[in-house]
């Protein structure tokens, strides 16, 4: 199945989703947090084939499932910033 995210995107990820780290190449599992509000966030990379995205969060990258991410929207009653 194809994703339809890609590098450069922008994400919505809903309150309570879990954002998570790795260390070490091997990828060994490192840091987990859960959202308490919800945001939007930058994609930096996809890995389709363990179905996650890197995300930028904070001024660090992030993985999150694909399952969890929506793409971000504006509402119709909101402005653009420049």
């Amino acid at each position: 199945m194809k994703n339809k995210y890609s590098k450069g995107d922008l994400v919505y990820i809903p309150q309570a989703v879990s954002l998570f780290t790795y260390k070490g190449p091997e990828r060994f599992y490192s840091t987990n947090m859960r959202l308490k509000i919800p945001r939007n966030c930058l994609v930096v990379d996809i890995d389709e084939e363990n179905q996650f995205a890197s995300v930028l969060y904070d001024g660090e990258t992030w993985f999150v499932k694909l399952a969890d991410i929506y793409p971000a929207t504006r509402d119709e009653g909101e402005k653009a910033s420049v």
